[in-house]
């Protein structure tokens, strides 16, 4: 008797723990940042200037160096930054409750970022200035630090009075698409547009505490948002695969925090799709979250088993998959691509797009070497630099092997007939 009732315990025990997070009561928006009002930038700088005071900013910016090896170059990379999001907008939000991180896609201005108009002095900023290089302007001007030395919220941006081009649009659609792991797709993010981003605007954002800086916060909302879609696309909402920070990967792994930004003890499992548990906010331009918890049966148990991801086709619920927020382009952009590549560039770059099928896409690949593109062709993205790459402990050779497949990429789209609609 006594082991049997041993044995009912154990099992309650058991489905307890795969019991996936409750579905959230309110679901705040996270929106572009370019559509913020004057009036919404103010109040995203009272609430910067009053956790400043608090040391908050500091505490942040502290907890994101001292935790850097642990959270760069392995799969942990996505899990972590995301629930260090949701840490600072909760904070944030005891503030103001109406504050929501905003995202910058930074795609959108991918060929001459300095003209980006978050980068203006009623917004993030301009560049640094004098020879500190301190933030001038912006939502976080003049801002003096106190970690790891005394000195003042830095931009240098990367070419001097210009930043060089980060990643189109069609480059991070292309990871989205043919992606079917997430240890992948990390890469491909982690080599791309995140450390495009941070070395362009540099100053802050190239050290290893660079959340001090906003513009981190509204980056890493942005790759968020990327992550999300990429779990859209592929239905692949608990894949979890590769090395996480300890090892081999698992969603039951313990998300790595610091005693200055502490976590709790969350789990991977915890933060892996939006909508539930703590994850209580979704996006203006991706999905909406699912009405239950994927890989759950009908009492809310999760499978064990490893979910595999499966791409989308052109003819599925959400055809318009594109790293751009801007939902009208993206229905644009995959059309113009169907039209413009033949089957065998579409399976590898585009998977899901069935290109090359009709009379009128076969008749636009045939003419691809006779017609460049039409209108600015896509620019090629830069380098990431030794210094960032030793930084983060990468591979140099992997790295190269990643820029050279991005510049594929834009090389192909450049000598087909396709033409960007950004």
């Amino acid at each position: 008797m006594k082991l049997s009732f041993s044995l009912v315990l154990v099992t309650l025990a058991a489905l307890g723990a795969a019991q996936g997070p409750a579905r959230c009561s309110n679901i705040r928006v996270r929106r572009n940042a370019a559509s913020l009002s004057q009036q919404e930038w103010r109040s995203i700088s009272n609430v910067l200037q009053r956790m400043h005071q608090d040391g908050l900013i500091t505490s942040f910016g502290a907890a994101h160096d001292r935790l850097f090896n642990r959270i760069h170059g392995n799969t942990c990379f996505f899990p972590f930054h995301r629930r260090f999001l949701i840490e600072f907008e909760n904070i944030a939000r005891r503030y103001d409750p109406n504050f929501t991180v905003p995202y910058w896609d930074a795609t959108q201005s991918y060929r001459n970022p300095a003209s980006d108009p978050l980068l203006t002095s009623t917004a993030l900023g301009t560049n640094g200035q004098n020879q500190d290089r301190c933030l001038a302007d912006g939502i976080q001007a003049n801002t003096q630090l106190s970690y790891p030395n005394n000195h003042c919220l830095r931009r240098n941006w990367n070419n001097g009075n210009s930043i060089s081009p980060w990643y189109a649009p069609e480059i991070i659609s292309s990871y989205i698409r043919s992606d079917t792991s997430l240890s992948r797709f990390r890469e491909n993010i982690e080599y791309s547009i995140h450390g495009a981003v941070h070395l362009g605007l540099a100053g802050e954002m190239d050290s290893g505490y660079a959340a001090h800086d906003f513009t981190f916060m509204v980056h890493h909302a942005n790759l968020d948002r990327l992550w999300w879609d990429w779990q859209n696309a592929h239905n692949s909402f608990l894949m979890y695969d590769g090395t996480g920070s300890n090892g081999p990967a698992s969603i039951r792994d313990i998300i790595p925090d610091d005693n200055s930004v502490p976590f709790g003890g969350s789990t991977v499992e915890s933060v892996m799709v939006l909508g539930f548990g703590n994850v209580c906010y979704t996006y203006d331009s991706s999905s909406n979250p699912p009405q239950s918890y994927p890989g759950s049966n009908n009492n809310g148990v999760v499978s064990q088993q490893r979910q595999q991801a499966q791409p989308q086709d052109a003819s599925s619920s959400n055809p318009a998959i594109s790293g751009s927020s801007n939902v009208s382009n993206r229905a644009i952009e995959n059309d113009r691509l169907q039209r413009a590549l033949g089957s065998s560039d579409i399976d590898r770059f585009f998977p899901g797009l069935n290109g090359g099928t009709s009379a009128l896409r076969r008749r636009a690949y045939q003419e691809k070497k006779e017609k460049c593109a039409q209108g600015k062709p896509l620019t090629f993205p830069d380098r990431l630099t030794p210094e960032w790459i030793k930084m983060h402990g990468f591979d140099p050779e992997r790295v190269e092997m990643f820029h050279n497949n991005a510049c594929q990429i834009v090389e192909l789209l450049n000598n087909s007939t396709y033409t960007s609609p950004y």
